[in-house]
């Protein structure tokens, strides 16, 4: 161990207790279950002279080191509530009053001698205290009580300080607020700080499970499901408040530069390049991200950066200079106040007395103060990095107006107030002059569209129905090549339009490093949070492959093949929900995919048609209700829309049918009443959620069904007979210069069907012909070109479509009608009846 002479305090308990050894604070947290709050301070101050034998000698690991001291704090803040409690008169052990650890106990990380930072509240249904004797009033005694027995007033051998100055509106309430009305100022007066200090909370005395429950309900104001990069300029404010208010920063307010050659006066929690910066960038990286981030849901700085790391949101070598620079600087932290058992922070401003210092932790003068410079430049660096608006030149400079194309006076208007800091937008005066170089951004971007007015009046449209406009120009502003991701949809694309409409939250995700995942619906265990998020994940995954398509990184196979494996994934999320709903866990369903989700070629706005098997031995109002619930779960219309629209329509009966099918009555109906049209419509069929056994069974059924000699003669007839009602309702001439993909003569409807009568006729096939129209059905429905002509087609998309249009578009209706002609022509005199087998 170092030298503890050269610490007053520590020699003083030496003289008290004597020699401590590797298990004297383990022994002291040991003791702590059999004391009462009279042995507190005895107990505090074995476990201190134990816990700097570990630091200083460096046989604990320092993130074991906070743990440590944190479980004794909470062992002794437990104490003295029930002591508190007991001494009020109240029965049995605290019921519905708990305490919060915030800051360094919260994060399971205190200092050798810190303060600790609480909060209590009580839930007024739970505590044993009628209304009628004040509930608040009774809690906040035994707040008091407990806080003199932890912090006895004049008396050297404290337990801990205690500071209450985190909960809300500290300056008028008592030390203990109702659960009611805390929740109450959170979600609808609370500051950014409030926030910031409930990152770190965790219930560590008193009715823990009321505490969770509290902290639970809290989670959608500490985490946020919308990247909130306003947090970064509320704690870049913080900061500088603290920086030119806080007392203990005198010394590095009146120096020439903020990092010195050497650390004198340096206050290592509050200064420039210290621990409360490496906080704030690791805390602003867990605000923005934390709410679809679930690893970074901790309250430990450490375990915060290693998940930053782990989740692909922090370089490997910057977690790795700021873990270090942190470790660093809270083991000087904690030698300077094993001094004198002191809460300092700020450094010796002479040479002389760092040798004191230096020498407790076994180190030189010189070294440590080299390392701690080091450090500071590695923080500060990264702290400006993160927290320091550097405006883009190009934007800032470029004079936009010069080259631009006549605008209407109105658009001009508009483009003027982008230009100014987005005022029309109720933007703050304070933040404009930082959002003139994102309007510069958009304006170019805009008005250099081939869309210029209509572009600008689109663009308007979407900022002014923001309902929080600043935070999502701030994340922009934060993150210009967003732009391209917003700019691009708007402009062209009515249907992403409509996403970004409904979720403005979309263009978070082209900052993440990995993709939306269904666990960000699954994890949460409210039922109407599970639907609100599951229409998040769809529109968000929509939105990040249409953008890919549109800009060329994924073709139209990759976009078919991301859209069926969303769909997919949402439709076993939507199972799970249903199942945990019913609370029927085993329930066993196999989902049959019909149309373009059969065919593993979802489109643009596609439903999804879908047949719902179940083993004969279900329950079938049990089935219903699952296939009912999960109906409702995928379509019922949300703030942000429905995830799918549903069309069981194919299923036997129709939609007079039952909704839920048994495998058994599957097949018979195949077998014994079903018209060929139906199994035109079932050869691109396939399981695609559920059961897999049951998937497996009902496959084999479908396989037998198609694979079953029939009569042809009557295949083909029928065959004839449905295409032409299809024709008389739905089908119609286009020429080959205008946009109609589907419902064309020649389209893709029809190669689509006659493929599939081609399937269970060994006739012509038509993959080429079907992969043909359903290409250009994706630009189509992604670019709003129904209707328009080839020539209407925006120019930045033009070279990724097919050459030569309207020439691509009549060799495919050729190729179309030269297989239905294979059939020969149609009977008018057929009649539709059921399948006739020939074996």
């Amino acid at each position: 161990m170092s030298d503890c002479s050269f610490s007053p305090y520590l020699s003083r308990l030496i003289e008290r207790f004597g020699q401590p050894t590797e298990h004297t604070a383990h022994d002291a947290i040991a003791t702590l279950a059999g004391a009462d709050a009279a042995n507190l301070p005895e107990l505090k101050a074995r476990f201190n002279l134990g816990w700097a034998y570990l630091a200083l000698s460096q046989q604990c690991p320092f993130k074991d080191l906070g743990r440590l001291q944190s479980t004794f704090a909470d062992g002794a803040v437990e104490i003295a509530l029930r002591a508190a409690w007991h001494a009020e008169k109240l029965p049995g052990e605290p019921q519905g009053l708990f305490i919060l650890g915030l800051g360094k106990l919260g994060g399971h990380d205190l200092n050798f001698s810190s303060d600790i930072d609480l909060i209590a509240y009580y839930d007024p249904d739970v505590l044993p205290v009628p209304e009628s004797r004040g509930q608040a009033y009774i809690t906040s005694k035994v707040m008091k009580r407990m806080t003199k027995i932890l912090m006895p007033p004049h008396d050297p051998d404290f337990v801990y300080r205690v500071d209450w100055r985190l909960r809300p509106e500290a300056s008028v309430t008592g030390l203990a607020l109702s659960t009611s009305r805390a929740q109450d100022f959170y979600f609808f007066r609370a500051l950014p700080w409030h926030r910031l200090a409930l990152l770190k909370a965790r219930v560590i005395a008193g009715d823990k499970t009321v505490g969770d429950s509290f902290l639970a309900d809290l989670s959608p104001f500490i985490w946020r499901q919308n990247l909130d990069f306003r947090a970064i300029d509320e704690l870049a404010e913080l900061k500088t408040r603290i920086n030119l208010e806080h007392p203990r920063m005198k010394v590095e307010r009146v120096t020439a530069t903020p990092i010195m050659e050497h650390p004198l006066g340096f206050n290592v929690k509050l200064g420039t390049g210290g621990i409360r910066e490496v906080e704030f960038i690791t805390n602003a990286k867990q605000m923005i991200w934390g709410g679809k981030h679930y690893a970074l849901r901790t309250t430990n700085t450490l375990e915060a950066l290693q998940a930053l790391k782990d989740e692909g949101l922090f370089e490997a070598a910057d977690t790795e200079r700021l873990t270090a620079a942190y470790c660093d600087h809270r083991r000087l932290e904690n030698a300077l106040q094993m001094m004198r058992n002191g809460h300092e922070h700020v450094l010796p401003q002479q040479e002389a007395d760092w040798s004191d210092i230096a020498a407790l932790m076994g180190e030189t003068p010189a070294s440590l103060m080299t390392r701690t410079t080091d450090h500071r430049h590695i923080v500060s660096t990264r702290f400006s990095a993160m927290f320091t608006v550097t405006p883009d030149a190009s934007d800032k400079t470029e004079p936009v107006l010069d080259a631009m194309p006549h605008l209407d006076e109105d658009t001009q208007d508009i483009v003027d107030d982008w230009l100014s800091g987005f005022r029309r937008y109720n933007i703050r005066t304070s933040k404009r002059a930082r959002l003139k170089p994102l309007g510069a951004a958009l304006a170019r971007r805009v008005i250099m569209s081939d869309v210029p007015d209509a572009g600008i009046r689109r663009v308007d449209a979407y900022l002014s129905s923001l309902s929080r406009s600043e935070q999502y120009l701030s994340l922009l502003a934060a993150n210009p090549a967003l732009l391209d991701a917003l700019v691009g949809p708007l402009l062209h694309s009515p249907h992403m339009s409509v996403l970004l409409a409904q979720s403005p939250h979309i263009i978070d995700t082209f900052l993440a490093p990995f993709p939306p995942t269904i666990d960000f619906v699954l994890a949460e265990h409210d039922y109407e949070t599970r639907l609100e998020r599951l229409r998040r994940f769809v529109n968000e995954g929509l939105f990040q492959n249409y953008h890919a398509f549109l800009t060329g990184t994924k073709d139209w196979r990759e976009l078919a093949a991301a859209l069926t494996q969303q769909a997919e994934t949402v439709l076993e999320a939507a199972l799970s929900i249903a199942r945990d709903d019913l609370k029927a866990p085993d329930l066993a369903i196999a989902v049959v995919g019909m149309g373009k989700l059969g065919q593993s070629r979802m489109m643009p706005q596609s439903d999804l048609d879908l047949i719902f098997l179940f083993d004969d031995g279900v329950d079938r109002d049990l089935a219903t209700k699952a296939v009912r619930r999960l109906s409702t779960i995928l379509t019922t219309p949300l703030r942000e829309g429905i995830a799918y629209e549903l069309d069981m329509r194919l299923r036997p009966s129709g939609r007079s049918g039952p909704p839920a099918v048994t495998l058994s009555a599957f097949r018979r109906h195949h077998e014994e009443f079903a018209r060929n049209w139906e199994h035109i419509a079932l050869a691109p069929a396939r399981i695609v959620a559920g059961d897999p056994d049951l998937g497996a069974k009902a496959e084999a059924i479908i396989a037998d069904i198609l694979n079953r000699p029939r009569d042809q003669a009557q295949l083909i007839a029928d065959a004839h007979y449905m295409w032409n009602k299809i024709v008389v309702e739905r089908i119609r001439p286009v020429p080959t210069n205008q946009f109609e993909t589907k419902l064309r003569d020649g389209g893709l409807m029809m190669a689509d069907f006659w493929d599939s009568v081609g399937k269970l006729a060994e006739g012509p096939r038509l993959p080429r012909e079907c992969d043909g129209w359903a290409e250009l059905l994706y630009w189509e429905r992604l670019l709003g070109l129904s209707g328009l002509r080839v020539k209407d087609v925006p120019d930045i998309y033009a070279a990724l479509m097919p050459t030569n249009l309207p020439d691509h578009q009549a060799k495919l209706e050729q190729q179309v009608r030269r297989a239905v002609d294979h059939y020969g022509p149609a009977n008018p005199s057929a009649e539709m009846r059921p399948v006739i087998w020939t074996t």
